[in-house]
């Protein structure tokens, strides 16, 4: 009976222990396993960061790429703009423009693009496009330069009036021209976004949520030698003819952060006009680009 009474005694005493340990540990373990999730999480944040980063680089890219038209000679008269938000432009006078925001102003060339000989003036292709009746088209050969419209446009064919019979029996490049203003407004839900508007009259575009602000630098060819020697950080109109490609600075926030809020740490970032662009990571960034046109 004694020994019986000693066993029970002795399993109480380990359970007693075991309780101890186990109430002495477990705030350890606890904090430990939180630590362990939270670092994963930041973790998969930087993961979402690169890959919005490549996603919203891919997108700049498609908007940009043709602002030049293709051409073996650039028309003197084509300017690309580029301007603060502080000062929009009376076209986008209803839209809230991000005042510490760039704006552009430039057309796109080419989203509809094809190589054609003009034997007559107006002129049919049957290139399948985006275009209509009204809309803006450019023919260019090694010769020169012409402005156009579309007269017509139908399933099978489009009809292409050019405003110099000069063209006639060149050889070319026909494709469209959309001219947009691209800038940072109020989104469709909280967050800012790029915005998209057509130059002359449409509907606007919200092209990308959580992209929040937007700086554009020219890099420009002043010396005609098919190099970049300038990359301008003052605002203007700058010539088609000598652009070469455009540096994007961008700040961008993550729609679903990952990490943990408390975790966030301010940051600035010393755009190339000397801004400082503050903004709180990991759930913020900031990138730059170069788009080569």
């Amino acid at each position: 009976m004694n020994q019986r009474r000693y066993m029970k005694g002795s399993l109480l005493i380990e359970l007693l222990v075991v309780c101890g340990l186990i109430g002495l540990f477990l705030p350890f373990l606890v904090i430990a396993i939180a630590r362990m999730q939270e670092r994963h999480l930041l973790a998969q944040t930087y993961q979402d960061q690169h890959t919005i980063k490549a996603a919203i680089d891919a997108h700049l890219k498609a908007q940009w790429s043709r602002l030049l038209p293709a051409s073996c000679t650039i028309d003197e008269s084509l300017y690309l703009t580029i301007e603060s938000g502080m000062s929009p432009p009376i076209r986008l006078a209803t839209r809230r423009i991000d005042k510490n925001s760039d704006w552009l102003q430039g057309a796109d060339y080419g989203l509809c693009r094809s190589s054609v000989t003009v034997r007559n003036n107006p002129m049919e292709t049957t290139m399948a496009c985006h275009w209509k009746a009204g809309d803006r088209t450019t023919f260019s050969s090694c010769e020169s330069n012409y402005s156009g419209h579309v007269l017509s446009d139908s399933a099978s064919k489009s009809q292409i009036k050019l405003e110099d019979d000069a063209a006639i029996g060149q050889s070319g490049v026909i494709q469209s021209e959309d001219g947009f203003y691209w800038y940072i407004a109020e989104g469709k839900d909280v967050w800012s976004a790029l915005w998209r508007t057509p130059e002359e009259s449409g509907k606007s575009l919200e092209l990308w949520n959580g992209l929040e602000r937007f700086a554009v630098f020219p890099l420009l060819d002043n010396s005609r030698n098919g190099l970049v020697d300038t990359l301008d950080t003052e605002y203007g109109r700058f010539p088609l003819k000598n652009l070469r490609g455009l540096w994007v600075e961008y700040q961008y926030r993550l729609s679903d952060c990952k990490a943990n809020r408390d975790a966030e740490f301010h940051q600035e970032y010393h755009s190339m006009r000397g801004e400082k662009w503050h903004y709180h990571s990991p759930c913020q960034g900031v990138d730059n680009q170069i788009i080569v046109l």
